[in-house]
């Protein structure tokens, strides 16, 4: 079983205060463009927040709304409490609110690829940079890693890469299963979403 999990607790202070996962793209916010993606892979779906009641239209039985438990110390606390939900329930598809085109065709190539390797995570690698949101992991595997870090103060998400056994997939693997860089773009600041909005989908890969 595959769970998306879209982490939305961020303090959006590059964003001047704007809660990325409500910036629009073609008429959508993006938590509803992550959502319907997510629909199309994912039986169950967890939003990690400390204040749902920006999206309590979108409540649905197979939507879950949970708040960090070791809170303020970044993705890695959104990782935890998600991990924490799910248990021992299979896979995670972990994504965060500010990227407005990810990918199911990605996350579905990357869990066969997790799959037949027994890794604990596969995370796109773009522009040599490691894309932690949008991986493909294990969370039985994690959770006691990521739960002694946060416990010894270690909160910096990328350390987590050597206390795991992951594979970096790039642009060019991406692209011959048929798959567009793009989908791990985020937004962090106004500059980055006027510049979004105004580029054509092919010249999008460099907002990575």
């Amino acid at each position: 079983m595959l769970t998306g999990i879209i982490l939305a607790g961020g303090r959006n202070s590059r964003m001047q205060g704007q809660n990325k996962a409500l910036l629009t793209y073609e008429g959508e916010r993006f938590i509803d463009r992550q959502l319907k993606e997510m629909h199309t892979l994912c039986r169950r779906i967890i939003v990690v927040t400390n204040d749902a009641s920006p999206y309590q239209e979108e409540l649905q039985p197979e939507i879950t709304y949970i708040p960090d438990i070791y809170a303020g110390h970044g993705p890695l606390s959104g990782f935890h409490a998600a991990f924490t939900e799910i248990g021992t329930e299979g896979y995670a598809w972990v994504v965060g609110c500010d990227s407005p085109d990810i990918s199911a065709p990605a996350a579905s190539w990357m869990l066969t690829r997790l799959m037949e390797g027994g890794y604990d995570a596969v995370l796109p690698v773009i522009h040599g940079k490691h894309q932690m949101l949008h991986g493909i992991y294990r969370p039985e595997r994690m959770l006691p890693r990521i739960t002694e870090r946060l416990e010894a103060g270690h909160y910096r998400l990328s350390g987590l890469l050597d206390y795991m056994h992951w594979l970096g997939v790039d642009k060019d693997e991406l692209a011959g299963a048929g798959i567009h860089g793009h989908f791990t773009a985020d937004i962090d600041t106004p500059e980055q979403y006027k510049a979004w909005l105004l580029q054509q989908p092919a010249e999008r890969d460099d907002l990575t």
